[in-house]
C-alpha cells in the first residue's frame, strides 16, 4: 500500500484536534512537536486499517448499486 499523504492543512487540523482532545479528556497538554509525532504514529499505524475499512465499504456499496442496476435492467427487458 502506498503511504498516506496529507496536506499541511490536514496535518495541522489533526494536530489541533488531537491537542484539544488530550486537553479536554485526558488532562494532558501536548506541545506542537509531540502532537505532530503522535499524528505521524496514528497515520502510520491506524491509517492503513481505517483506509482499508473505507475501501471495503466502497466495494460493498458498489456491489449493492451494481445489483440494483442489474435488477432495474432485468425489469426493462422485453420478452
Amino acid at each position: 500500500m502506498s503511504k498516506i499523504d496529507l496536506s499541511h492543512g490536514e496535518r495541522d487540523l489533526l494536530r489541533e484536534k488531537l491537542q484539544t482532545y488530550c486537553a479536554d479528556h485526558l488532562d494532558l497538554e501536548l506541545e506542537q512537536f509531540d502532537a505532530e509525532f503522535f499524528v505521524d504514529f496514528i497515520i502510520d499505524n491506524l491509517g492503513p486499517v481505517l483506509f482499508n475499512a473505507g475501501i471495503d465499504e466502497a466495494i460493498r456499496t458498489h456491489v449493492a448499486y451494481s445489483e440494483h442496476i442489474q435488477e432495474e435492467m432485468d425489469l426493462k427487458k422485453i420478452y
